[in-house]
């Protein structure tokens, strides 16, 4: 039977784990395509601006589903007192005392958006007891089934497949936010993923997350910083591969670690990136992601107020031109 303590300790420290894309708990060495030599093509902007927000979107919604996911995981424990408040979907508990949670998205309109499919949490859990996710090791799974998100615009994404994270050094939200002991992630998932219905496609990730919390508690800041977590066709920072929906074996690679904030009390930045640079590999012209720019594509120093966007720049080979724009985050 587990105490107060550790079940405290596991509901809130799952609600900072933020956020999985993502399979295996070993860092992967094995190579996937290597990126596809440089194209003659026209210069395309609406096509690069197409490719890097395909990538945002995936990378932001399997991250306000993880939120949703932390939220729920007060389920798991008898002794919660705190109602929470579910942004139009349901919780199926049936197996809670396994470690199992159902979140059933119910078509509502919430958060800009509307959701539906169902995402399967399941916790370490022996057959007898559920393991803490504050201990050092422990595993969690998320198996997202037709889990679409339709936007206002009509453009819509599914995804399907696994993510998964390891608790590397263990703790949780207590250590965390009242200890200020940072707490590492490792992330990894095998997802499909399509865009307005086209053909589903392999998307992946491996990732490695370092949270850290400033200020008293509750009316601090708790921010992730991500770093690409495996090696691939020589890039030494990899965090995503797969194809998009123009059928480019594409890696992304995270020179600079990005961060952004899962818990800030006095601003609406919430998974908006505020620094970190990636660079998208494997399409006729390299593209370079520097987050948290204003609207003119200058950096906003951090701590200033939320930035407008990220900046797309990339040197078309052919024409010997250089290209930039400003995209808005969602």
């Amino acid at each position: 039977m587990k105490t107060k303590k550790s079940i405290f300790q596991s509901v809130l420290a799952i609600t900072l784990f933020a956020i999985l894309i993502i399979v295996g708990c070993k860092k992967k060495d094995d190579p996937a395509p290597a990126p596809t030599p440089p194209i003659v093509s026209p210069t395309d902007s609406a096509s690069q601006v197409t490719r890097a927000t395909d990538q945002t979107n995936v990378e932001n919604e399997s991250n306000q589903a993880m939120d949703d996911v932390n939220t729920s995981l007060g389920e798991v424990s008898t002794t919660r007192g705190v109602q929470q408040i579910y942004c139009a979907f349901t919780i199926d508990s049936t197996y809670k005392l396994q470690g199992k949670l159902i979140l059933n998205y119910n078509g509502a309109f919430c958060a800009g958006k509307i959701r539906t499919g169902s995402i399967t949490v399941q916790l370490p859990y022996n057959g007898t007891t559920i393991t803490t996710w504050s201990t050092a090791g422990a595993t969690a799974s998320l198996t997202f089934t037709n889990y679409k998100v339709l936007y206002p615009n009509g453009n819509y994404v599914t995804l399907n497949g696994t993510h998964k994270v390891k608790n590397v050094n263990g703790g949780g939200y207590f250590e965390l936010a009242i200890l200020h002991i940072p707490i590492i992630h490792r992330v990894r998932s095998q997802m499909q993923i399509s865009f307005n219905g086209g053909t589903a496609i392999a998307w992946n990730s491996a990732k490695l997350r370092t949270l850290t919390y400033t200020g008293t508690y509750p009316n601090g800041v708790a921010t992730i910083k991500m770093a690409g977590d495996t090696v691939i066709a020589g890039y030494n920072n990899v965090a995503m591969w797969g194809t998009n929906a123009m059928g480019d074996n594409f890696t992304i690679d995270v020179p600079v670690d990005y961060t952004y904030d899962v818990v800030n009390q006095t601003t609406n930045c919430i998974y908006r990136p505020l620094t970190g640079e990636i660079k998208y590999y494997g399409i006729a012209f390299v593209i370079t992601l520097t987050y948290g720019v204003d609207a003119s594509g200058n950096s906003v120093p951090v701590g200033t107020g939320c930035p407008y966007g990220y900046q797309l720049h990339w040197f078309n080979n052919t024409t010997s031109a250089t290209y930039t724009v400003v995209i808005p985050y969602p």
